[in-house]
């Protein structure tokens, strides 16, 4: 069990290389945007994850900008659970103007399920918005 929370926070915070280092499967070949470390726990890739989104929710700009021309970056990791939800959202990084607005919008997101074995299966990644003011 600790060997799993050790690898799952090492998913979840450590860059690819220390990935590698901690014994971190990068993945099979074909499908570079995808990593699976020994625990079996799925990370994707920001760009992976847009493509499974099935719905989305684009963030609504806080009126508080209006008239200014403003823009950003917001990310967060998120845990998508079997179903194809969000079953975590945590760590945002950017623009904190935005992260409300984000967040709020990333809590009706649903994604495809991941199958391992013919199993609906939990997965992590990065979601990233640029959100813009005009």
């Amino acid at each position: 069990m600790k060997k799993l929370i050790v690898l799952l926070w090492a998913g979840l915070f450590c860059s690819d290389r220390t990935l590698a280092q901690l014994g971190a499967n990068c993945g099979d070949h074909a499908h570079p945007d995808i990593l699976r470390n020994r625990a079996g726990i799925v990370w994707f890739s920001s760009e992976e994850l847009q493509k499974r989104a099935i719905k989305r929710v684009e963030p609504v700009t806080p009126s508080s900008l209006a008239g200014f021309h403003f823009e950003g970056y917001v990310s967060f990791k998120i845990l998508v659970d079997q179903k194809g939800e969000i079953g975590c959202i945590w760590d945002e990084t950017g623009n904190a103007v935005f992260a409300s607005a984000a967040n709020q919008a990333l809590q009706y997101w649903t994604f495809k399920p991941y199958l391992v074995n013919g199993k609906p299966v939990e997965y992590v990644g990065v979601i990233k918005f640029h959100v813009v003011a005009n």
